[in-house]
């Protein structure tokens, strides 16, 4: 990645809208599902993965609780690059919530794609 290539900040679940209410808006804006990424990513992101589907309340407050402890005990960190972002994310909704999850491999896909593309 060029030193000058420009960032700016993914949501891993978006669009916006659709998670504007209280508990979706509570897990769109926990640190670990916001990252500074490179806007090329950025974009190429949201031109093939078109939303992430809200999961239901419940399974948002069940993830909300699992970040909090994996954070609680360093098993997650603000350091963390994209690629586990995700792969944790999918963990925690593989099972409860398959059509979020499904959207975040994809986000996942594109991101190894991308890094893993020559430059």
């Amino acid at each position: 990645m060029s030193a000058r290539c420009r960032y700016n900040q993914h949501h891993l679940f978006y669009i916006r809208r659709s998670w504007n209410t209280k508990k979706p808006k509570q897990l769109r804006a926990y640190y670990y599902c916001i990252i500074s990424i490179p806007i090329p990513l950025h974009d190429r992101i949201h031109a093939n993965v078109e939303t992430v589907p809200v999961p239901k309340s419940k399974s948002i407050d069940y993830a909300l609780d699992q970040l909090d402890y994996l954070s609680r005990f360093g098993a997650i960190k603000p350091s963390d690059n994209i690629e586990k972002r995700l792969s944790v994310l999918i963990a925690l909704f593989e099972c409860i919530e398959p059509e979020t999850a499904e959207a975040l491999k994809q986000q996942l896909r594109i991101v190894r794609e991308f890094y893993r593309a020559p430059r």
